[in-house]
Protein backbone atom coordinates (compact mmCIF):
# COMPACT_ATOMS: atom_id res chain seq x y z
CA UNK A 1 0.00 0.00 0.00
CA UNK A 2 1.14 3.85 -0.94
CA UNK A 3 -0.46 6.99 -0.14
CA UNK A 4 0.64 10.06 -2.22
CA UNK A 5 1.49 12.06 1.42
CA UNK A 6 2.77 11.53 4.38
CA UNK A 7 -0.13 11.78 7.34
CA UNK A 8 -3.37 10.64 7.63
CA UNK A 9 -7.07 12.73 6.58
CA UNK A 10 -9.05 13.16 9.84
CA UNK A 11 -12.76 13.29 10.42
CA UNK A 12 -12.25 15.76 13.11
CA UNK A 13 -15.89 16.87 13.07
CA UNK A 14 -17.95 14.65 15.12
CA UNK A 15 -15.67 15.13 18.05
CA UNK A 16 -15.28 18.66 17.60
CA UNK A 17 -17.43 20.69 20.41
CA UNK A 18 -19.01 22.07 17.48
CA UNK A 19 -21.00 18.57 16.86
CA UNK A 20 -22.62 18.76 20.34
CA UNK A 21 -22.95 23.21 19.43
CA UNK A 22 -20.45 23.85 22.62
CA UNK A 23 -19.20 27.30 22.87
CA UNK A 24 -16.68 28.89 20.01
CA UNK A 25 -14.12 29.34 22.82
CA UNK A 26 -14.19 25.16 23.35
CA UNK A 27 -13.94 24.84 19.62
CA UNK A 28 -11.03 26.96 19.17
CA UNK A 29 -9.52 25.12 21.96
CA UNK A 30 -9.97 21.96 20.18
CA UNK A 31 -8.59 22.96 17.00
CA UNK A 32 -5.19 24.16 18.56
CA UNK A 33 -4.21 21.22 20.63
CA UNK A 34 -5.49 19.00 17.06
CA UNK A 35 -2.99 20.96 15.22
CA UNK A 36 -0.25 20.04 17.40
CA UNK A 37 -0.89 16.52 16.62
CA UNK A 38 1.96 14.86 14.36
CA UNK A 39 0.72 13.02 11.62
CA UNK A 40 -2.03 14.68 10.34
CA UNK A 41 -2.14 15.05 6.31
CA UNK A 42 -5.52 17.11 6.64
CA UNK A 43 -8.96 16.87 7.19
CA UNK A 44 -12.20 14.96 6.20
CA UNK A 45 -14.72 18.26 6.45
CA UNK A 46 -18.35 17.81 5.53
CA UNK A 47 -20.05 20.99 3.53
CA UNK A 48 -23.69 21.81 4.01
CA UNK A 49 -23.61 25.42 3.34
CA UNK A 50 -20.18 25.90 4.75
CA UNK A 51 -17.46 24.10 5.59
CA UNK A 52 -17.88 24.84 9.06
CA UNK A 53 -20.68 25.68 11.51
CA UNK A 54 -18.74 28.90 11.83
CA UNK A 55 -17.82 29.71 8.16
CA UNK A 56 -14.95 28.80 5.86
CA UNK A 57 -12.52 31.46 7.22
CA UNK A 58 -13.23 30.40 10.35
CA UNK A 59 -11.99 26.91 9.85
CA UNK A 60 -9.22 28.19 8.04
CA UNK A 61 -8.16 30.61 10.89
CA UNK A 62 -7.88 28.22 13.09
CA UNK A 63 -6.01 24.89 11.05
CA UNK A 64 -2.41 24.80 9.71
CA UNK A 65 -2.18 26.26 6.33
CA UNK A 66 -1.02 23.19 4.95
CA UNK A 67 -3.69 20.57 5.94
CA UNK A 68 -5.09 19.39 3.09
CA UNK A 69 -9.14 18.54 2.93
CA UNK A 70 -11.33 15.79 1.60
CA UNK A 71 -15.16 17.15 1.30
CA UNK A 72 -17.66 14.86 2.27
CA UNK A 73 -21.46 15.05 1.11
CA UNK A 74 -22.79 12.82 3.66
CA UNK A 75 -24.13 15.22 6.23
CA UNK A 76 -26.09 17.40 3.91
CA UNK A 77 -27.11 14.23 1.86
CA UNK A 78 -28.22 12.66 5.54
CA UNK A 79 -29.92 16.30 6.99
CA UNK A 80 -31.94 16.74 3.35
CA UNK A 81 -32.76 12.69 3.60
CA UNK A 82 -34.05 13.39 6.77
CA UNK A 83 -36.80 15.76 5.52
CA UNK A 84 -37.25 13.95 1.94
CA UNK A 85 -35.91 10.20 1.35
CA UNK A 86 -36.05 10.65 -2.09
CA UNK A 87 -32.87 13.09 -1.78
CA UNK A 88 -29.44 11.60 -3.31
CA UNK A 89 -27.80 10.76 -6.64
CA UNK A 90 -29.75 7.11 -6.72
CA UNK A 91 -33.02 8.42 -6.06
CA UNK A 92 -35.69 6.98 -8.21
CA UNK A 93 -37.59 10.35 -7.46
CA UNK A 94 -36.42 12.28 -10.89
CA UNK A 95 -37.24 15.79 -8.85
CA UNK A 96 -34.96 14.72 -6.00
CA UNK A 97 -32.04 13.73 -7.68
CA UNK A 98 -31.96 16.73 -9.46
CA UNK A 99 -32.11 18.45 -6.19
CA UNK A 100 -29.40 16.77 -5.37
CA UNK A 101 -27.43 17.05 -8.71
CA UNK A 102 -27.84 21.08 -7.87
CA UNK A 103 -26.62 20.70 -4.27
CA UNK A 104 -23.10 18.96 -5.85
CA UNK A 105 -23.24 21.79 -8.08
CA UNK A 106 -22.71 24.11 -5.07
CA UNK A 107 -19.89 21.34 -4.08
CA UNK A 108 -18.09 22.29 -7.29
CA UNK A 109 -18.19 25.89 -6.73
CA UNK A 110 -17.53 26.12 -3.05
CA UNK A 111 -14.39 23.44 -3.98
CA UNK A 112 -13.30 25.31 -6.92
CA UNK A 113 -13.44 28.75 -4.81
CA UNK A 114 -11.22 26.75 -2.11
CA UNK A 115 -8.59 25.67 -4.44
CA UNK A 116 -8.31 29.13 -6.42
CA UNK A 117 -7.36 30.63 -2.98
CA UNK A 118 -5.34 27.75 -1.37
CA UNK A 119 -4.07 25.59 -4.89
CA UNK A 120 -4.50 22.09 -3.63
CA UNK A 121 -6.06 22.49 -0.73
CA UNK A 122 -8.81 20.04 -1.65
CA UNK A 123 -7.58 16.70 -2.89
CA UNK A 124 -10.84 15.23 -3.19
CA UNK A 125 -15.03 15.35 -3.00
CA UNK A 126 -16.29 12.06 -1.40
CA UNK A 127 -19.76 11.19 -3.12
CA UNK A 128 -22.32 9.10 -1.98
CA UNK A 129 -25.23 6.82 -4.41
CA UNK A 130 -28.26 7.55 -2.25
CA UNK A 131 -31.33 5.77 -3.55
CA UNK A 132 -35.12 6.86 -3.00
CA UNK A 133 -35.29 6.03 0.43
CA UNK A 134 -38.35 2.40 0.39
CA UNK A 135 -37.70 1.63 -2.97
CA UNK A 136 -36.09 -1.33 -3.11
CA UNK A 137 -35.31 -1.62 -6.99
CA UNK A 138 -31.44 -2.11 -7.03
CA UNK A 139 -31.98 -1.46 -11.00
CA UNK A 140 -33.79 1.67 -10.76
CA UNK A 141 -31.12 3.41 -8.02
CA UNK A 142 -28.74 2.08 -10.45
CA UNK A 143 -30.40 3.59 -13.52
CA UNK A 144 -30.52 7.05 -11.56
CA UNK A 145 -27.03 6.74 -10.00
CA UNK A 146 -25.44 6.66 -13.73
CA UNK A 147 -27.58 9.31 -15.28
CA UNK A 148 -26.61 11.36 -11.89
CA UNK A 149 -22.52 10.71 -12.36
CA UNK A 150 -22.82 11.53 -16.48
CA UNK A 151 -23.81 14.96 -15.45
CA UNK A 152 -21.09 15.17 -12.43
CA UNK A 153 -18.32 13.54 -13.81
CA UNK A 154 -18.69 15.93 -17.07
CA UNK A 155 -18.02 19.36 -14.66
CA UNK A 156 -14.45 20.09 -14.46
CA UNK A 157 -13.43 19.26 -10.74
CA UNK A 158 -10.64 20.72 -9.36
CA UNK A 159 -10.30 17.38 -7.29
CA UNK A 160 -10.53 13.86 -7.39
CA UNK A 161 -13.65 11.99 -7.16
CA UNK A 162 -14.32 8.92 -4.67
CA UNK A 163 -17.46 6.98 -4.14
CA UNK A 164 -18.09 6.25 -0.53
CA UNK A 165 -19.40 3.00 -0.34
CA UNK A 166 -22.12 2.63 2.61
CA UNK A 167 -23.71 -0.05 3.70
CA UNK A 168 -25.80 -1.66 0.97
CA UNK A 169 -30.12 -0.99 0.45
CA UNK A 170 -30.37 -4.73 -0.21
CA UNK A 171 -29.09 -6.29 3.15
CA UNK A 172 -31.59 -7.42 6.02
CA UNK A 173 -31.27 -4.56 8.25
CA UNK A 174 -29.52 -1.44 6.30
CA UNK A 175 -28.68 1.78 8.39
CA UNK A 176 -27.79 3.77 5.36
CA UNK A 177 -29.12 1.16 2.56
CA UNK A 178 -27.07 2.84 -0.60
CA UNK A 179 -26.62 1.32 -3.72
CA UNK A 180 -24.69 -1.91 -3.72
CA UNK A 181 -20.94 -2.08 -4.12
CA UNK A 182 -21.07 -4.26 -7.53
CA UNK A 183 -23.72 -1.92 -8.70
CA UNK A 184 -21.75 1.57 -8.26
CA UNK A 185 -18.35 -0.14 -9.54
CA UNK A 186 -20.56 -0.85 -12.86
CA UNK A 187 -21.68 2.83 -13.03
CA UNK A 188 -18.24 4.49 -11.99
CA UNK A 189 -16.39 1.70 -14.44
CA UNK A 190 -15.82 4.69 -17.64
CA UNK A 191 -15.05 7.23 -15.13
CA UNK A 192 -12.11 8.60 -13.44
CA UNK A 193 -14.07 7.85 -10.10
CA UNK A 194 -12.55 5.71 -7.03
CA UNK A 195 -14.25 4.22 -4.33
CA UNK A 196 -13.00 4.59 -0.88
CA UNK A 197 -14.35 1.96 1.52
CA UNK A 198 -15.16 3.30 5.23
CA UNK A 199 -14.89 0.41 7.76
CA UNK A 200 -17.95 0.43 9.79
CA UNK A 201 -19.58 1.31 7.02
CA UNK A 202 -18.59 -2.31 5.15
CA UNK A 203 -19.27 -3.99 8.57
CA UNK A 204 -22.52 -2.75 9.42
CA UNK A 205 -23.31 -3.98 5.58
CA UNK A 206 -22.51 -7.94 6.14
CA UNK A 207 -22.46 -7.46 10.05
CA UNK A 208 -19.14 -8.71 9.63
CA UNK A 209 -15.82 -7.33 10.74
CA UNK A 210 -14.28 -9.36 8.09
CA UNK A 211 -16.54 -7.69 4.95
CA UNK A 212 -13.97 -4.41 4.91
CA UNK A 213 -11.12 -6.06 4.16
CA UNK A 214 -12.54 -8.32 1.72
CA UNK A 215 -14.30 -4.98 0.19
CA UNK A 216 -11.09 -3.76 -0.71
CA UNK A 217 -9.93 -6.33 -2.09
CA UNK A 218 -12.94 -6.78 -4.57
CA UNK A 219 -12.35 -3.08 -5.24
CA UNK A 220 -8.77 -3.04 -5.89
CA UNK A 221 -9.37 -6.11 -8.22
CA UNK A 222 -11.77 -3.87 -9.83
CA UNK A 223 -8.59 -1.07 -10.39
CA UNK A 224 -10.87 1.89 -8.41
CA UNK A 225 -9.40 1.85 -4.87
CA UNK A 226 -8.94 5.28 -3.92
CA UNK A 227 -9.14 5.64 -0.27
CA UNK A 228 -9.76 3.85 3.15
CA UNK A 229 -11.47 5.59 5.89
CA UNK A 230 -11.82 4.01 9.49
CA UNK A 231 -15.00 4.29 11.39
CA UNK A 232 -15.50 1.82 14.30
CA UNK A 233 -19.31 0.13 14.79
CA UNK A 234 -20.51 -2.02 18.20
CA UNK A 235 -23.05 -4.42 18.92
CA UNK A 236 -24.29 -2.74 22.21
CA UNK A 237 -23.16 -0.49 24.22
CA UNK A 238 -22.90 3.65 24.12
CA UNK A 239 -22.85 3.30 20.47
CA UNK A 240 -24.94 1.16 19.93
CA UNK A 241 -26.11 -2.23 17.78
CA UNK A 242 -24.27 -1.79 14.49
CA UNK A 243 -24.92 1.65 14.36
CA UNK A 244 -22.97 4.53 11.89
CA UNK A 245 -21.83 6.49 14.78
CA UNK A 246 -18.08 6.30 13.84
CA UNK A 247 -16.91 4.62 17.35
CA UNK A 248 -13.49 4.96 18.22
CA UNK A 249 -11.22 2.02 18.27
CA UNK A 250 -10.95 -0.82 21.31
CA UNK A 251 -9.31 -0.42 23.60
CA UNK A 252 -10.34 2.74 24.11
CA UNK A 253 -13.81 1.88 23.41
CA UNK A 254 -14.12 -1.36 24.96
CA UNK A 255 -16.97 -2.32 22.70
CA UNK A 256 -15.39 -1.45 19.32
CA UNK A 257 -15.29 -3.92 16.58
CA UNK A 258 -12.93 -1.74 15.42
CA UNK A 259 -8.78 -2.44 16.03
CA UNK A 260 -5.37 -1.71 14.70
CA UNK A 261 -5.56 -5.74 13.88
CA UNK A 262 -8.19 -4.96 11.69
CA UNK A 263 -7.13 -1.95 10.02
CA UNK A 264 -3.73 -4.18 9.39
CA UNK A 265 -5.90 -6.23 7.41
CA UNK A 266 -7.59 -3.81 5.22
CA UNK A 267 -4.00 -2.23 4.03
CA UNK A 268 -2.79 -5.64 3.63
CA UNK A 269 -6.11 -6.34 1.28
CA UNK A 270 -5.21 -3.22 0.03
CA UNK A 271 -1.45 -3.88 -1.10
CA UNK A 272 0.19 -2.33 -3.16
CA UNK A 273 -2.46 0.09 -4.83
CA UNK A 274 -2.00 3.50 -4.61
CA UNK A 275 -4.39 5.26 -1.88
CA UNK A 276 -5.26 9.10 -2.40
CA UNK A 277 -5.62 8.98 0.87
CA UNK A 278 -6.50 7.09 4.31
CA UNK A 279 -7.59 8.18 7.83
CA UNK A 280 -9.90 7.85 10.30
CA UNK A 281 -13.34 9.39 11.25
CA UNK A 282 -14.46 9.28 14.83
CA UNK A 283 -17.11 10.66 17.35
CA UNK A 284 -17.11 11.60 20.78
CA UNK A 285 -20.59 10.35 22.19
CA UNK A 286 -20.19 12.40 25.26
CA UNK A 287 -22.02 16.05 24.73
CA UNK A 288 -20.58 16.63 27.81
CA UNK A 289 -16.50 15.42 27.39
CA UNK A 290 -13.43 17.84 27.46
CA UNK A 291 -11.42 19.02 24.84
CA UNK A 292 -9.04 16.52 26.22
CA UNK A 293 -11.09 13.64 25.77
CA UNK A 294 -12.14 14.54 22.21
CA UNK A 295 -8.70 15.38 21.15
CA UNK A 296 -7.44 12.24 22.98
CA UNK A 297 -9.98 10.14 20.81
CA UNK A 298 -8.06 10.98 17.17
CA UNK A 299 -5.07 10.75 18.79
CA UNK A 300 -5.45 7.09 20.15
CA UNK A 301 -7.15 6.97 16.69
CA UNK A 302 -3.60 7.74 14.61
CA UNK A 303 -1.57 5.59 17.08
CA UNK A 304 -4.02 2.45 15.79
CA UNK A 305 -3.45 3.77 12.22
CA UNK A 306 0.73 4.11 12.87
CA UNK A 307 0.28 0.42 14.13
CA UNK A 308 -1.68 -0.73 11.48
CA UNK A 309 0.37 0.98 8.97
CA UNK A 310 4.11 -0.44 10.29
Amino acid sequence: MRTGNAGYIIGAYPCAPSFHQRSETEEAAFWRQLADTPHIRGLEQPCLEHLHPFGDEWLFRHTPGDWQMVVTAIMETMRRRADSGGFGLASSDEAQRRACVAWYRHLHRKIAAVNARFPGKVIALELQAAPLAGNASIAQATDAFARSISEIAGWDWDCALVLEHCDAMNQPVPRKGFLPLANALEVIAGYDISVCINWARSAIEGRNPALPAQQVAAVRRAEKLGAVMFSGTTASGAYGDWQDLHAPFAPGCPESLLTAERAREVFAAAGSATLQFSGIKLLEIDPQADIDHRVGILRDGIQAMNIATQ
